[in-house]
């Protein structure tokens, strides 16, 4: 049986994600091959003391989250009683006890809801940009006005510069195969990629994801972002795959510059793979 993390902060944008991926499990038929581990990671303040005081306060706050945490479960239970749901809270910081969860539970995917609207990302915690970056499962986060459909077109942003044999090719089939849609797959060719010649990447790609016939894009841009933006909404893309980077077009996505153009993925949840 596969886990899907789903973290939480008992939020709207939270609950928003947790119904997504509940509606996405509904979907597809695969309630009885998924069980969702609902994780909540409890951060004590910087400022705690360990004065008596202090310790109250974080006994109440902890005691508030359990409660949360059963409103939670609560609220699947009734609107997905066909779903697998178990509850998690852990005491640390997002990023290290989520790595840690990674390691014992090695989910197929973690959820998170995304902190705003993606024109926001320089924002982000920056916790939560590593994982979208560093993370060794698929980390998939969906915008707070965002509600499930049924996926006929998934998106592919490709950086050939990047492409190896270890780019996370089975996943990207896995997700097309589950989710019966049509692949579209969009380079970039920018003026670097076309002094460095990337011919024998391309054809690992073609290769590789030939069994799902996807569909090539192929533009001429230097202006990367914003031709993402374009594609995702003229392919009516209902999931946007990236494999990101430290360097690179994954890079480019957090830079405060490019707000205006990532207004335009608003739209869709955006999942990021990692290669082993």
């Amino acid at each position: 049986m596969s886990t899907i993390i789903v973290c939480t902060d008992f939020s709207k944008t939270s609950r928003n994600a947790l119904a997504y991926t509940c509606n996405f499990i509904k979907d597809k038929a695969v309630g009885q091959e998924v069980e969702l581990l609902l994780l909540h990671i409890f951060t004590i303040p910087a400022n705690y003391s360990g004065e008596g005081l202090s310790i109250i306060t974080i006994n109440d706050e902890w005691n508030d989250a359990e409660i949360q945490m059963q409103e939670e479960l609560d609220w699947v239970k009734e609107n997905y009683p066909g779903i697998r749901i178990k509850e998690r809270i852990k005491k640390g910081f997002l990023l290290d006890s989520l790595l840690d969860q990674i390691k014992e539970v090695q989910p197929a995917l973690i959820v998170i809801g995304a902190s705003g609207n993606f024109g926001d990302m320089w924002s982000w915690d920056k916790d939560i940009l590593d994982l979208l970056r560093d993370a060794t499962v698929p980390v998939l986060t969906v915008p707070p006005q965002v509600s499930f459909r049924t996926m006929h077109n998934i998106g592919y942003a490709c950086n050939l510069q990047n492409v190896t044999p270890a780019t996370p090719f089975e996943t990207i089939k896995n997700l097309v195969h589950l989710s019966n849609a049509t692949l579209h797959v969009l380079t970039v060719n920018t003026p670097q990629l076309k002094k460095i010649g990337c011919e024998q990447k391309e054809t690992l790609v073609h290769e590789r994801l030939k069994e799902v016939a996807p569909q090539y894009h192929v533009v001429e841009e230097t202006h990367v972002v914003e031709t993402i933006g374009h594609f995702v909404q003229q392919q009516r893309i209902d999931l946007l795959l990236v494999t990101p980077k430290r360097h690179g077009v994954w890079e480019a996505l957090f830079r405060k510059s490019y707000t205006k153009e990532l207004m335009r993925l608003n739209s869709i949840p955006i999942m990021a793979l990692h290669g082993k």
